[in-house]
């Protein structure tokens, strides 16, 4: 199923991780001085690409897996074109999934994910991967800044930029007869004050709920009441932690 040029990328074993990763992707630049970071998002695990591409193989149509694999194939696009599938490895074989759907976000805008099944309304969801918080703290940390332990300083971004275009894809619904939201990716903790405030500046009738999440079982939720929480993890088979938040103070 691999296109040609992901099938020719070079695989090392990560003796850090015991994992075995293959070089696909491009660093991130654009640093102060020309500076350029090298990381895991250009080392990917061999094992996370197997189960993404098996789990594209269940879940899309044949027209649309070969166009997953195009986009799949752009060095520059690769972890986000993976991130696509984070939300939708652990779902249970039962819940039904629909790809880029149309008719449902405002426009012709798609939605990249409709998600239905085990007695719960159906859930639109978006996915994110955003780093622009993470290259803005690198540059803040090769420009010499160091908290007063000498340790690397603490996020000071504007957290509002993980809903950045979020409000404008979805039509407004009620949450008791759509889910709507996003599943956003970040590489760097968030402010959890901060991080609360700027979602609730989001139109809560358009964007019901953000899930901080990557490809672990574990996730923080932004909105809703207890009850769609449980909902979601219950669609979705997570927990709830804090990992992905910090506070200040």
């Amino acid at each position: 199923m691999l296109p040609p040029v992901l099938w020719d990328s070079p695989c090392f074993l990560d003796r850090l991780t015991g994992l075995w990763r293959y070089d696909f992707g491009n660093p991130f630049d654009g640093l102060p001085d020309g500076g350029f970071t090298l990381g895991t998002h250009m080392f990917q695990p061999v094992e996370r690409l197997f189960d993404v591409l098996f789990c594209a193989q269940h879940r899309l149509t044949p027209d649309q897996l070969s166009s997953y694999l195009v986009r799949l194939a752009d060095p520059n696009k690769h972890e986000d074109v993976l991130m696509e599938f984070a939300p939708i490895l652990h779902l249970s074989s039962d819940v039904q999934t629909f790809y880029e759907v149309v008719g449902y976000g405002v426009g012709n805008r798609t939605i990249d994910w409709l998600i239905k099944g085990l007695d719960c309304p159906p859930v639109l969801l978006d996915v994110k991967n955003r780093t622009r918080d993470l290259l803005e703290s690198l540059a803040r940390t090769r420009e010499g800044e160091r908290d007063p332990d000498g340790t690397v300083p603490a996020p000071v971004h504007d957290t509002s930029l993980l809903f950045r275009n979020l409000e404008p894809k979805f039509e407004p619904h009620k949450p008791e007869d759509v889910l709507q939201g996003a599943w956003i990716a970040t590489h760097l903790q968030q402010e959890e004050t901060e991080l609360v405030k700027s979602f609730a500046k989001l139109d809560r009738t358009r964007v019901h709920f953000a899930i901080l999440g990557g490809w672990e079982e574990d996730v923080y939720i932004l909105g809703g009441t207890e009850f769609m929480k449980a909902q979601l993890l219950r669609v979705f088979l997570l927990k709830e932690s804090k990992r992905f938040v910090f506070n200040r103070a």
